[in-house]
């Protein structure tokens, strides 16, 4: 589904210009619980999983509670169990990303068409230097239609 109507004086944006600069990240060898934890004391829905910050995976808050369903009414010992659980064993591998250079306009499509919270912004020299999510979009349009009012 493509987005319609006019860029307008806006078409000049790329995804650098609203991504959350400098992402919290973990590591493949970090748990389950410390992911957890990380997403809800920052009120957040993806973290971008590195090796040495190259990219490898993004896991959210929806593939904990999905990875952490089966063990919600089971025995004590298979939830604390699944809670030590390594990211790398349940993040999603490969995810899309987006270069800041990447106009904005393509970052929401992919944000709409492929119906994800957030994409890890990579540069080809430094790795990963950002996420560009649904809020950042929707902060970068509240602000636009807050300087367009008399």
């Amino acid at each position: 589904m493509a987005m319609t109507g006019s860029v307008g004086k806006y078409g000049w944006m790329k995804v650098v210009d609203v991504m959350t600069k400098d992402p919290l990240i973990m590591l493949p060898s970090e748990t389950i619980a410390q992911a957890a934890e990380l997403l809800a004391v920052n009120k957040i829905r993806q973290l971008p999983v590195v090796k040495e910050r190259e990219l490898i995976g993004i896991i959210t808050d929806r593939d904990i509670r999905s990875f952490l369903s089966g063990s919600l009414f089971s025995e004590p010992e298979a939830r604390e169990k699944a809670l030590h659980t390594k990211i790398g064993d349940v993040m999603t591998r490969d995810p899309l990303t987006l270069s800041p250079d990447d106009e904005l306009r393509d970052a929401v499509e992919l944000l709409i068409n492929e119906k994800v919270g957030g994409i890890p912004v990579v540069d080809g020299a430094e790795g990963i230097v950002g996420i560009v999510t649904y809020v950042d979009v929707l902060r970068c349009f509240l602000n636009r239609l807050q300087e367009e009012q008399p």
